[in-house]
């Protein structure tokens, strides 16, 4: 072919690809369907044209991001179903650039910080009911296969706060979904904290992250006493939601039939409020805990650690204690109650003489318990400042 009619032809060859990429890539925005097309059409148009899931709509959006929000309002096109294609060939043809998973973990152009993925995860349908629940579940679905092709790893839960984002009752699938696959993720207790700073009226939120918890965690009452910024979830959960209205919540998460030490781990670690969970669970000041010790105990120890009480100001507070108090060891630290009235911050010289009198054996038998005690006590304390510090 002469040189000047070759170069013409290449030219407006150039430019009808040109067109037909950017025609393809209005289609994957525009006019994708879950209902009406399959991924077999949508492989074959990325084949021809790659440059179309590069393409940005007028907001900026990927398809794939495109895709991630579609059909949150009735009636609206989803085409969410083929995220998983999208995501697999984006990576193929470096969508988004180096570690963005085909554009699932890139930017929104939105201005939040938030990347396809979160906003994926924390998209609400616009009203309750089941089209929620569907389009919920829509997602858990896309979630799954993300999963299996290694696009979404487990990492990514905390990393991204993808147990936060998806705390929510209209994402309450999606939520589950993350919560089972890395139950660990509740330990970050932002995620309790979280369904109570972006809280609902009936406390739906702190429901879910409670009961989740019980589930999983349910040795630490599903995290209820932990502290966040100084303040227990409980705490926390009092002063924004009624009293009543949380225990409720409370009640129907943690059983008062369960035999669950909830006023153990109160006056552990919220005293302030062991009156007000007491009345909702009687039968749990009869309880023992797995070292055998009763609430009375348990308190009883506590106030000495704490050095709250004096002999010269709460006399009353040693001369009743019962014998099971004052001869029994703290779990805590592997101390005797003498000792931890001697070696908190102000020793109290007279407290330590009048439970040295009650039953001055002890100093012998605590000897001879000697390092046994003393490797208790230190796991024990490991184990209470990886649960509550």
């Amino acid at each position: 072919m002469p040189k000047k009619l070759a170069s013409k032809i290449n030219e407006i060859a150039r430019k009808a690809i040109e067109e037909m990429s950017e025609e393809a890539g209005k289609f994957l925005h525009d006019e994708l369907d879950d209902d009406k097309h399959t991924e077999e059409q949508v492989k074959a148009i990325i084949e021809l044209f790659p440059d179309s899931l590069s393409q940005v709509d007028d907001d900026g959006n990927l398809p794939i991001q495109r895709a991630a929000v579609s059909g949150h309002e009735p009636g609206d096109r989803s085409f969410v179903t083929f995220v998983p294609l999208l995501a697999k060939e984006g990576c193929r043809l470096g969508v988004g650039g180096e570690g963005e998973r085909g554009g699932l973990f890139s930017l929104v152009p939105d201005g939040s910080d938030e990347n396809t993925m979160q906003w994926f995860v924390s998209l609400l349908y616009c009203s309750d009911g089941d089209p929620a629940k569907e389009f919920d579940s829509k997602r858990v679905q896309v979630l799954k296969k993300l999963r299996d092709m290694i696009l979404l790893k487990k990492a990514d839960i905390e990393e991204h706060h993808l147990v936060n984002l998806s705390l929510h009752p209209r994402s309450k699938r999606r939520f589950e979904f993350f919560v089972s696959w890395h139950p660990d993720s509740l330990r970050a207790r932002v995620s309790a904290y979280f369904a109570l700073k972006q809280l609902i009226n009936s406390g739906e939120m702190f429901e879910m992250a409670l009961k989740a918890g019980m589930k999983h965690f349910p040795e630490y009452l599903g995290f209820l006493f932990w502290k966040v910024q100084g303040t227990t979830v409980i705490k926390n959960a009092f002063d924004k939601i009624a009293v009543s209205t949380v225990m409720n919540i409370i009640r129907k998460c943690i059983p008062p039939t369960g035999n669950h030490l909830i006023l153990h781990h109160a006056v552990e670690h919220a005293p302030d409020l062991v009156d007000e969970i007491a009345q909702y669970y009687p039968d749990a000041v009869l309880l023992r805990d797995a070292n055998g010790h009763t609430l009375s105990q348990v308190k009883f120890y506590i106030n000495l650690r704490r050095g709250s009480r004096t002999f010269k100001k709460h006399s009353t507070f040693f001369l009743e204690a019962a014998d099971d108090q004052v001869n029994s060891i703290d779990p805590k630290t592997g101390l005797c109650p003498f000792m931890l009235a001697a070696v908190n911050n102000k020793s109290d010289l007279a407290a330590v003489y009048y439970l040295l009198c009650r039953n001055p054996k002890l100093v012998g038998s605590h000897e001879k318990r000697g390092g046994k005690d003393s490797d208790e006590s230190r796991n024990s304390r490991k184990r209470q400042r990886e649960e509550i510090s």
